[in-house]
């Protein structure tokens, strides 16, 4: 896994290219049970979601880009598999970032 340094200096091409989250063969489909969900899978499983894109198997998720099997997120972007009980919040590749510098990369990464 990188470090939160490594991350924060990785433009968008560079992250894709780490493959993090490059195993889900994502299928297209809109999530019934959500708002505002985008090419999102496995509805079934995923519902309370808002504002997410390309995710898999999330649940109570909001604001959410390119993550899987992740709960109770919010602001992530390329994460996986955080479902234990706290609030996920501001991480990139399941690395934990301040608000700050969370929107500064992903100001960073849309300009890419």
């Amino acid at each position: 896994m990188k470090t939160k340094k490594e991350i924060l200096k990785m433009n968008n091409k560079e992250l894709v290219d780490y493959k993090w989250n490059g195993d889900l063969n994502i299928e297209k489909e809109n999530c019934s049970n959500c708002s505002n969900c985008s090419n999102c899978s496995n509805c079934s499983n995923c519902s309370y979601c808002s504002d997410c894109s390309y995710c898999s198997n999330c649940f109570n998720c909001f604001n959410c880009f390119h993550c899987s099997d992740c709960y109770n997120c919010s602001d992530c972007y390329l994460c996986r598999n955080l479902k234990n009980s706290e609030k996920h919040q501001y991480k990139i590749c399941n690395v934990q970032l301040t608000k700050e510098e969370y929107e500064k990369k992903i100001k960073e990464l849309e300009k890419n």
